[in-house]
């Protein structure tokens, strides 16, 4: 009779397990606390992170991953994105701006993105009436 060890696979699967336990966290992470726009939107039915995600606070400001960069930076990233695009995996950008920001911050924002060569992106809103 043979006789087969398991305890290096079981010690493979729970750092498998630990690895996709702490890489889950970092996706929530990202994500500033933003007051999105109240608006019913599509409804999205495949859940594919996108490329790229700015944030737009209420003052102003951009946000990509959480760290405050300026519309140059985000020209750049955009270009480099852009330029690695292909046609099974396209270059999308998701804007979550905050409901009480300027409407020219984000003017700039798109007018930028579409300098770069960005062709799909998306508003990201909440569920809910004008208030």
């Amino acid at each position: 009779m043979i006789s087969v060890d398991l305890t290096s696979m079981i010690d493979v699967v729970f750092q498998l397990i630990i690895f996709f336990m702490f890489t889950s966290q970092f996706s929530e992470l990202r994500r500033t606390e933003i007051d999105l726009p109240r608006q019913p939107g599509e409804e999205i039915s495949v859940r594919l992170e996108p490329s790229m995600i700015v944030d737009l606070t209420h003052d102003g400001q951009y946000l990509v991953e959480s760290k405050n960069v300026d519309l140059n930076v985000i020209e750049q990233l955009a270009r480099a994105g852009v330029s690695s695009q292909n046609d099974t995996d396209p270059f999308d950008v998701l804007i979550r701006p905050d409901r009480n920001a300027s409407v020219i911050y984000l003017d700039r924002l798109l007018l930028r993105l579409s300098e770069t060569g960005v062709q799909r992106w998306k508003l990201a809103t909440v569920e809910g009436g004008e208030s």
